[in-house]
């Protein structure tokens, strides 16, 4: 069984943690079925904008990359907190982040449901053999701690868009009462393995020009 540690900030999260404990042992049973894959260790925040904002920093490990850089990180964490339901990610420890944005689902609630579901299967994800290192690699390079090539973090974003896309189809299938899922679900899968494919391509030109300016020189 996963193990779970519930994070809840603040009075005006709670109703939605309540919510979201609710949902989540029932949500990790259907997406393990439904995937075959088994979620790993979780930590579940559920806070505003600046909760969340702390809660990623402190994930991604401040005390590693300078009291400077996770400052600069955890403001643009605060920047696109608005943007969002909810994000997993990876952390320092064995655990996967997942956090919810309580400000936006209080005034969504019809779409919990579906965003618990979407969510854990991005824990899946996480969890597959050598996704982790791959994300954490990510993360050093947005704290500023080690650079990622590029091409690297173009094949990145493409992966992201495939897992998204992943993500809503798996959601679609077991969350329908989330809206109008047909039409909407199709064109967001759609949308988002266009959007892969195009950051492969794009992806793959970056290492062949690599390639030919290495043999130039």
């Amino acid at each position: 069984m996963t193990e779970i540690e519930f994070q809840p900030s603040g009075l005006a999260s709670l109703r939605v943690a309540r919510r979201v404990e609710a949902l989540m042992p029932e949500a990790i049973a259907a997406v393990e079925r439904h995937l075959g894959e088994t979620v790993p260790p979780l930590t579940v925040v559920i806070a505003g904008r600046t909760g969340l904002a702390t809660a990623q920093t402190l994930a991604a490990g401040w005390r590693t990359a300078g009291l400077g850089a996770a400052a600069r990180y955890w403001w643009d964490c605060r920047q696109n907190a608005p943007e969002f339901l909810a994000c997993t990610t990876v952390t320092r420890t064995d655990r996967i982040m997942i956090a919810f944005n309580s400000s936006q689902l209080r005034r969504r609630p019809e779409e919990i449901r579906a965003t618990v579901v979407h969510e854990v299967v991005h824990a899946v994800q996480i969890g597959r053999p050598g996704r982790r290192g791959e994300l954490q690699s990510e993360l050093d390079h947005n704290l500023r701690i080690a650079e990622m090539p590029a091409g690297l973090r173009q094949v990145m974003e493409a992966v992201r868009a495939i897992e998204e896309a992943e993500a809503y189809r798996v959601e679609a299938a077991l969350a329908p009462e989330a809206g109008e899922q047909s039409a909407f679900d199709r064109a967001a899968v759609l949308h988002r393995l266009l959007d892969a494919a195009a950051r492969w391509d794009a992806a793959a030109e970056a290492a062949e020009t690599g390639l030919v300016k290495a043999g130039a020189s």
